[in-house]
């Protein structure tokens, strides 16, 4: 029964960041639902294979970007750190399934990472 409940919680969450999370088109860029997040667009960021990529967000944050090739596409894992006032470190992390090339977004409490990822061939 606990494995049906894992199963199907992180389907429901793949679907939702999958619907979300990305634009049909490179060029189109969503705004958040939220107006109030703050969304950091990256750009075209080439990835290596499994070779984490680091990004400054500003406001004490960074994002930790790593891409895996899969069969149909490119699985993109992000990482954001937040340094809190007292010192302490948060980390937030999220991923997303999409196709090289394609715009996509990926949305931290307040904050939006947004992104067109490509994978660099060796």
């Amino acid at each position: 029964m606990h494995l049906r409940k894992y199963i199907v919680v992180h389907a429901t969450v793949l679907t939702i960041i999958s619907a979300v999370g990305c634009s049909k088109g490179s060029s189109h860029q969503t705004q958040p639902a939220n107006s109030s997040q703050k969304t950091t667009d990256l750009g075209m960021v080439e990835l290596t294979p499994q070779s984490p990529r680091q990004f400054e967000l500003g406001a004490n944050k960074c994002c930790i970007i790593t891409g895996k090739p899969l069969p149909n596409g490119i699985e993109v894992k992000l990482v954001v750190l937040t340094t809190n006032t007292d010192g302490t470190v948060t980390r937030t992390q999220g991923q997303i399934i999409t196709l090289p090339g394609r715009s996509c977004g990926i949305g931290f409490g307040d904050s939006v990472v947004s992104l067109t990822p490509a994978l660099k061939t060796q």
